[in-house]
């Protein structure tokens, strides 16, 4: 009994060992630069986010450290640094909020708050409730100093990765003061 002739062709195709890497070349390729593509862009975003968490933790130092007060251009400065320290071509911003411990209340209460670029608002007595328990415990009268910056992301490429506000926080008390403080004109 003999096979029918398309049949033939499609077994004996299948079992042909010869042919040229250039036709698996190209079914391949594709998916070798997807590949390619999408891991330069998943390093380039955790290499932003990283920086964007580091120099949220210097400036977070810098304020601890700070003796003398600090005021608009002061904060202002600040989100220059964090641009700078980022190296991101892309907005960011930042927000410096002090709140004190009052244990007669059981509560935090804010003390100034500040913020730079397109960051929300500088917190109020109102937003500070919802932060609260991020704050960790203080003993009465302590400070802390609550820094939080936001950095967009835009991808290197277009891989189905949609763009992202990168947000960190970073919480540290006064070193040398009892409390950080505002004035208007520094």
């Amino acid at each position: 009994m003999t096979m029918p002739l398309p049949r033939k062709r499609l077994v004996r195709f299948a079992r042909c060992e010869d042919g040229s890497y250039s036709v698996e070349a190209v079914m391949i390729l594709p998916l070798l630069l997807w590949v390619a593509l999408a891991s330069m862009t998943f390093i380039d975003g955790y290499r932003q986010q990283n920086a964007n968490l580091r120099t949220t933790y210097t400036i977070a130092d810098m304020l601890s450290r700070q003796s003398d007060p600090v005021g608009p251009r002061f904060v202002d400065g600040l989100g220059r640094i964090h641009t700078f320290l980022t190296q991101g071509k892309n907005e960011t911003s930042l927000r410096v909020t002090v709140a004190i411990w009052n244990e007669p209340d059981g509560k935090h209460e804010l003390v100034w708050s500040d913020s730079t670029g397109n960051a929300p608002a500088p917190i109020t007595d109102v937003t500070l409730a919802q932060l609260s328990p991020s704050i960790p415990a203080l003993s009465n009268g302590s400070t802390a100093i609550i820094v939080e910056t936001w950095m967009d992301y835009e991808p290197v490429f277009k891989i189905g990765l949609s763009p992202h506000r990168f947000h960190h926080s970073a919480i540290v008390t006064p070193r040398f003061r009892p409390q950080l403080k505002y004035e208007a004109g520094a």
